[in-house]
């Protein structure tokens, strides 16, 4: 970009506003996606042009705005962009196919889409379906497509003018689940004041500075990614956006960059975990001195191997989902002492731990995870069922169940959907999960329930080697049976190259459920 057209805003803006920042530190880098680089002035005004267009278009306060863009800086300036207008930002998973993107764009009422132009074949087929969206209102980035507006063209001649007109409100968002047990819920949160007692505990708890250097790896249309990146920002450090992740190109990145902190899923660091020897010899990631992991079980094998890396007092864990924020929190030195914890409560956070009739268990029992902080989502957007299944007394249930030891650390045993009842004994997948990751052969793996005539349902487990591995089913139920309780060890075992899981992390056991509910006649699960 351009480094002339160029100035600060002429009213003393709010402190730690992308307008403060313009105005204190402009020539400092505020954001990157490999070639490009942007100041804080250049990114203040191509906020404004971009909040500007879309206000051109009639957007407003209230109004809903798809994002379907892989990480870029578009991406990444589209949520303040909208905020400036108190509308809702979108965002999309860039993995869904046409229907599906059809549903959210439906569902949510958005008025606008901004996408990019490697969308067109998932965007264009459902054109007619779109009940708000039409052709005028959806803006391409990254070139040009003949049914829509080229983004670029539109912000490289709009006014530079703020449009913000309160910069103490937080804006607004709709962020739909994975969608992992059915269709995607919109979890939403409406325009609030903004939070500072909070934002200030997240960005001491994590070690935030603004000397930081940090990377975005998973997908900014994700909920901790726009926040860890966005709190780098307020504090005035410098952004890095990976458009797509790549273990090897990671550790370049933190060495050319100089990354000083990331957040990732565990999926991604056990993608690091196990390159090759050599291959992680060859990076100098000295400069990296927070890690911050969360969105889906993080195994110890893998935890071990990452600190061993990285080395020691870097990692933080933390628990937390789209609709609830981060509700506990297990730092660097806790690490290897509460193997399988997720910490302990995060600020602000009250946790209850209830049975199926809402009673609170006794410490050590396995109950449904229910949260209540500043953080909560209002409900799911036009979905006035599931909000009112998911909430009780004003705290917030996403399905999890878990238990807490003497000391306060919560440790998530599984999903309460993915619970296997066996011959009416409670069963929760995620031990076992954890047991067969400890075999040194095992890379990946997830256990489901499939139907049994005689216990009504038993235990088949997926199994992933590491590459140049062989193994027989026999020697993975042998080594679950000398590890766990003799009912817990699965019937069966398949090997597979690889588990369907979401953008997330998450392993998505409908789709194993769906594929192989039925007995085949041999009395194996198809």
């Amino acid at each position: 970009m351009s480094t002339q057209p160029q100035q600060a805003p002429a009213s003393p803006p709010a402190p730690f506003t992308l307008a403060w920042y313009a105005q204190e530190m402009p020539n400092k880098q505020a954001v990157s996606d490999g070639g490009r680089h942007y100041t804080f002035l250049q990114f203040y005004l191509f906020v404004n042009r971009l909040a500007n267009v879309l206000g051109s278009l009639g957007i407003g306060r209230g109004d809903r705005v798809g994002v379907l863009m892989h990480n870029s800086i578009e991406a990444m300036a589209m949520p303040y962009a909208v905020g400036k207008l108190k509308a809702n930002a979108v965002p999309i998973g860039y993995r869904l196919k046409s229907k599906e993107v059809e549903y959210i764009l439906n569902n949510s009422q958005a008025k606008a889409l901004l996408m990019g132009k490697e969308f067109d074949d998932v965007v264009r087929p459902i054109l007619n379906n779109l009940e708000n969206v039409t052709p005028e209102r959806v803006l391409v980035s990254g070139g040009n497509l003949p049914w829509c507006k080229r983004l670029e063209a539109l912000t490289a001649s709009a006014p530079e003018t703020d449009l913000e007109a309160d910069p103490e409100e937080s804006s607004s968002s709709i962020i739909y689940t994975s969608g992992t047990t059915g269709l995607p819920k919109g979890a939403f949160r409406e325009n609030r004041p903004r939070d500072l007692q909070l934002i200030m505990s997240i960005i001491s708890n994590f070690r935030i500075t603004s000397d930081d250097h940090h990377v975005v790896t998973c997908p900014l249309y994700h909920s901790a990614p726009p926040v860890f990146a966005g709190l780098h920002v307020i504090l005035g450090g410098s952004v890095h956006i990976m458009p797509k992740f790549d273990p090897e190109r990671f550790l370049q990145v933190v060495e050319r960059e100089k990354i000083t902190s990331t957040f990732m899923v565990p999926t991604m660091l056990n993608m690091v975990a196990t390159l090759p020897a050599e291959v992680k010899k060859k990076y100098d990631v000295s400069s990296m001195r927070n890690i911050v992991v969360g969105g889906a079980p993080f195994h110890i094998s893998t935890k071990r191997a990452i600190i061993e890396y990285f080395g020691e007092g870097r990692l933080f864990e933390f628990y937390g989902s789209t609709e609830t924020g981060i509700n506990t929190i297990l730092r660097p030195e806790e690490q290897l002492k509460k193997p399988g914890s997720c910490g302990v409560a995060f600020d602000g956070n009250e946790i209850l731990l209830l049975d199926d009739d809402r009673k609170q268990v006794s410490q050590g029992a396995v109950g449904e995870m229910f949260m209540k902080n500043n953080m909560l989502v209002d409900g799911y957007f036009r979905n006035k069922r599931a909000t009112e299944e998911s909430f009780h007394d004003g705290y917030l249930s996403v399905g999890d169940m878990a238990y807490m030891d003497e000391e306060g650390y919560y440790y998530i045993v599984d999903r309460k959907k993915d619970m296997v009842i066996s011959g009416g004994v409670n069963i929760y997948p995620a031990e076992i999960e954890i047991a067969l990751n400890h075999h040194p052969k095992v890379f990946d793996c997830a256990i489901i329930g499939v139907p049994d005539e005689q216990w009504g349902e038993s235990l088949k487990a997926f199994v992933v080697l590491k590459p140049g591995c062989t193994a027989t089913p026999d020697e993975m139920i042998e080594f679950c049976r000398q590890n766990l309780a003799p009912y817990k060890k699965p019937k069966w075992v398949e090997f597979v190259p690889d588990l369907p899981r979401n953008p997330s992390g998450k392993v998505m056991k409908k789709s194993l459920r769906e594929q192989y509910r039925t007995p085949a006649p041999d009395g194996r699960p198809s």
